[in-house]
């Protein structure tokens, strides 16, 4: 059955509305396909209630309405087809062309009409009706109004706030505050000194912090700090920009404030030590810093007494450190025995003890602890290099008072023990590999006293019958040993092999062969200064040499490749690895760069083999390896690394990429140490000795 249809379509916003009646059967509720630019978009029913319908049919029916929720897919953004039809019914096929929405990043008010038709005779009350209805301010604008913010994209809503505040917000709150409206003044202040704007600045200011914008998040930390004093996020985050950014002074007042505010917390505190830590490598005055050290050692006492086991852990170990640092040394052993009683193989412990130790003049009890450190972590540097400098130290005493002692090879007992580990046993410091009668020890240690001096690992003394005495340094037969070089002392092929690398070189003689120049990442180029090997290799060609380029990564260990025409290998990152290459390659000179001189002086120990090392990050001069304070926080002076005297001891010469670190190591250590920015092109221009 046919219908006859009066009705009215519009577009208001997001929706399609309208209302629809079959005035032949004014009780049917009609159902009807909604078709958008030809694409069926679902069938719907016309039964939502209107509240300007008056229908004078008399059928008292009211509930011919409907809203159909405009979809994102159907919007093109230019002008579309609109069609209401029934399949069943022709009677029902009405349209308009109309916009259903905006092209993207663009939006219209939702209360405007966007388009609408009629069908039928519509009654004239139900027309003026549906327009007195399109024509009415919704029942909540400031929802209306935030749906059209809403859709602004970030940049033009950042640029309408901007607007709002200086050209509205501000003017409006400056009349009131010219007329002394205060009533006004309160629903502002309420406003704009809420929850919501705290929460806003303090996420400007995260924003800012993670951004690295420190200008900016301490300009928006401080307002949310002084806007809201009791709020600790607020106090805390503009502690922290503040840092950042280097005004520790005001950085420590807000986080004192933050302190005071969270209770039995550790949050402020953690900010703090890096604050004042920071603070410390200033130039400050002596009473400041005084104080500033004091407050620096009494935050970090409470964080290693804290009631939180994770903290507590983690702090009581730099505690120790920075009593060792201010010269507290027996309140540092203190320090790091309470650590050592639950932890006795804490090596961040043990090592902090051990320097304390130094420092008193113990020693011994040192050695102790950092061959204790070894045993737990083999490959720890830090605990291998002190004690090699121990060791120099205790050879010079020992040499200074005129003795020395050679031990026999027959009369080294290995008992099935590694190599390596039977030398580490060994007290005395010279071996003898050939026939020694043991009435020439005497004579053979007054012989031995300037290759000592030299820190070579080989010698030849001749015996009063004309023959000759071959003696090797432990360490030097500890280190091939250690790289895989010889398993006994009775190969004789594999000592005699290696005894031109650690003999005393003869005066004048100068050898030419393989040149390895060596980097952490070697020729896998993607920053860091391994480009300078590639030019130094030209240099080294020019001189003699054959270049060979090293990295030190030991998921490549073993690949090997040619890099313009020049052999690239890579290699574990241990000294045992290097030390392998560098001898089974003969090398007759290496070039590092980049931190690796403290495994190439370890590797190196007690050869004869040419060192050059090109210092490119300054903070292998300065501080303690472990931890990460590189200025006393008693004077203020940088503290250098000892371990960067194994490579001075070592190096044939040094160089640096900067004023700064050439500075360092001439006033630090008197070592001359000119500055290259680049290769130089001359062919002799890197003289080595």
């Amino acid at each position: 059955m046919k219908g006859s249809y009066k009705g009215v379509l519009k577009v208001a916003g997001p929706n399609l509305k309208g209302w629809l009646i079959d005035v032949a059967r004014p009780a049917r509720r009609v159902r009807f396909d909604l078709v958008v630019d030809g694409q069926n978009r679902g069938s719907f029913v016309a039964n939502a209630r209107r509240r300007f319908f008056a229908p004078k049919t008399g059928a008292g029916e009211d509930t011919h309405g409907f809203s159909v929720p405009i979809r994102k897919p159907w919007i093109s953004g230019k002008l579309q087809t609109i069609r209401l039809v029934d399949p069943e019914d022709p009677m029902l096929d009405f349209s308009m062309s109309v916009r259903l929405g905006p092209k993207p990043h663009q939006h219209f008010e939702d209360h405007v009409t966007g388009g609408q038709v009629t069908i039928g005779a519509a009654e004239r009350a139900q027309a003026d009706d549906d327009e007195a209805e399109a024509n009415t301010p919704p029942a909540n604008p400031n929802k209306v109004l935030l749906r059209q913010i809403g859709a602004l994209s970030d940049s033009d809503l950042a640029a309408l706030l901007f607007v709002i505040d200086r050209d509205i917000l501000s003017e409006r709150v400056a009349r009131h505050d010219k007329a002394g409206d205060w009533d006004k003044l309160v629903q502002f202040r309420r406003v704009l000194a809420g929850p919501q704007l705290e929460q806003m600045l303090n996420a400007l200011g995260r924003g800012a912090i993670k951004a690295h914008n420190h200008t900016l998040a301490g300009r928006v930390t401080g307002a949310a700090a002084a806007l809201f004093p009791a709020s600790f996020d607020a106090q805390f985050l503009a502690g922290a920009a503040k840092a950042q950014a280097g005004g520790y002074d005001e950085a420590l007042a807000f986080l004192r404030a933050a302190d005071r505010l969270e209770e039995n917390g550790v949050r402020a505190k953690r900010e703090m030590v890096l604050a004042l830590t920071r603070q410390l490598r200033l130039d400050l005055p002596v009473e400041k810093r005084a104080a500033i050290r004091e407050e620096h050692l009494g935050v970090l006492r409470a964080l290693a007494m804290s009631g939180e086991l994770g903290t507590r852990v983690k702090y009581r170990v730099p505690y120790a450190a920075a009593l060792y640092a201010a010269g507290r040394y027996d309140e540092a052993i203190e320090a790091a025995d309470l650590v050592l009683e639950t932890a006795p193989n804490d090596t961040r412990a043990l090592m902090a003890k051990a320097r304390a130790l130094v420092a008193r003049n113990q020693v011994g009890e040192a050695c102790v602890l950092y061959e204790r450190v070894l045993d737990f972590e083999p490959n720890h540097r830090g605990a291998r290099m002190s004690l090699r400098i121990l060791a120099a130290l205790i050879e010079d005493e020992t040499r200074d008072s005129g003795k020395i002692a050679v031990i026999h090879r027959r009369r080294l007992s290995l008992d099935g023990a590694p190599l390596a580990e039977a030398l580490a046993k060994v007290p005395q410091s010279w071996i003898a590999t050939g026939d020694l009668g043991l009435d020439d020890l005497e004579a053979v240690a007054a012989r031995l006293v300037e290759p000592t001096q030299r820190r070579i690992g080989y010698a030849e003394v001749p015996r009063g019958d004309g023959k000759i005495v071959e003696i090797w340094h432990r360490d030097a037969l500890k280190g091939l040993a250690e790289s895989g070089l010889i398993a006994s002392l009775d190969d004789r092929a594999a000592l005699k092999r290696f005894q031109p690398f650690y003999e005393a070189p003869k005066p004048g003689l100068m050898r030419r062969g393989t040149a390895v120049l060596v980097s952490h990442n070697g020729a896998e180029l993607y920053g860091g200064g391994e480009h300078f090997l590639l030019e130094a290799a030209e240099l080294h060609a020019a001189q003699g040499y054959e270049p060979v380029i090293l990295g030190t990564r030991p998921e490549l260990e073993g690949e090997e490749r040619t890099v313009d025409g020049r052999r690239s290998a890579f290699i574990g990152d241990q000294p045992s690895d290097m030390r392998r290459f560098l001898l089974e390659s003969g090398a007759a000179l290496v070039h590092a760069i980049s931190g690796m001189g403290f495994m190439v002086a370890e590797a190196l120990a007690f050869t004869n083999i040419p060192f050059v090392y090109g210092v490119h990050f300054w903070n292998e001069l300065l501080g303690d390896p472990q931890y990460p304070g590189y200025f006393d926080e008693v004077s203020g002076e940088a503290l250098f690394r000892r371990e960067f005297l194994v490579i001075l001891a070592r190096a044939t010469a040094v160089y640096a990429n900067s004023r700064y670190t050439q500075k360092l190591i001439e006033d630090g250590f008197g070592v001359r140490c000119p500055v290259l920015y680049a290769v130089p092109r001359e062919r002799e221009a890197v003289a080595v000795a």
